[in-house]
C-alpha cells in the first residue's frame, strides 16, 4: 500500500511479505514514512524474520533512522511459539498507529486514511505484549547497530527521538544508555 500526498509532502509505504510461522519462510511487515520538515525525513520500521541465509535469521524489529543520525539498528525478539509471533506483529501494528499519528501535524486525518482505527484500537494488549518483548530484548541482547563506530553516540540519539522513545519505551531506552555507560566504564578499567 502506498499513501502519497504531494501537497503535504508525505509518503507512507506499507509492505507485507506474509508468512506468520516463525520457523517457516520469511515474514516482513515494513512501514516507511517520508515527509519534509526543514529537511527530508525518511524513517523505516519493520518487524520481520528472514530465512536462515540472512544475517538476522531470528525474529526482530528493525529501524532505519538515517536522517536523525541514528542509522539502522535491530532488536532481537524471542518467541516461544508462532502464536506469540503473531501477537507481536499485531502489537507492531498498534505501535505504528502512533508513528503515523505523528504525521497528523502535517496532514490532519492521515491516520484515519491509512489505518482502520476501529480494528487497530483493539490491539492494545498485543502492543503491551510487544513492549514486554522489547524490554526482554534490550536486557538480554541490547540494541544491535549496523555501523560499529560511535555506538554510544547513536544510542544517545535515541533519547532525542520522541517516536523511538514512544515505540521502544523511554525507560527501555534509559537501560540502553546505562548499558553503554557501563560497557564504556568497564573497558576503561581493563
Amino acid at each position: 500500500m502506498t499513501y502519497d500526498d504531494r501537497d503535504a509532502n508525505i509518503r507512507v509505504l506499507i509492505k507485507e511479505i506474509p508468512s506468520l510461522e516463525v520457523a517457516e519462510e520469511e515474514y516482513s511487515l515494513r512501514v516507511e514514512t517520508h515527509h519534509e520538515e526543514e529537511n527530508l525525513i525518511h524513517r523505516h520500521y519493520a518487524i520481520e524474520h528472514h530465512s536462515k541465509f540472512d544475517k538476522h535469521n531470528y525474529p526482530h524489529l528493525q529501524f532505519k533512522f538515517h536522517t536523525e543520525e541514528i542509522g539502522t539498528f535491530w532488536l532481537r525478539l524471542d518467541f516461544a511459539s508462532a502464536a506469540e509471533y503473531k501477537k507481536a506483529i499485531l502489537g507492531f501494528i498498534y505501535k505504528m498507529k502512533e508513528v503515523i499519528s505523528d504525521l497528523e501535524r502535517l496532514k490532519p486525518g492521515i491516520t484515519n486514511e491509512i489505518l482502520v482505527l476501529d480494528l487497530v484500537n483493539t490491539l492494545l494488549d498485543e502492543s503491551v505484549f510487544l513492549s514486554s518483548k522489547i524490554a526482554e530484548s534490550i536486557v538480554k541482547y541490547q540494541i544491535e547497530f549496523q555501523e560499529d563506530g560511535f555506538k554510544r553516540d547513536k544510542a544517545s540519539k535515541l533519547t532525542q527521538n520522541v517516536l523511538l522513545l514512544n515505540f521502544l519505551g523511554s525507560h527501555h531506552v534509559s537501560k540502553v544508555m546505562e548499558s553503554y555507560s557501563i560497557t564504556k566504564r568497564n573497558k576503561l578499567l581493563l
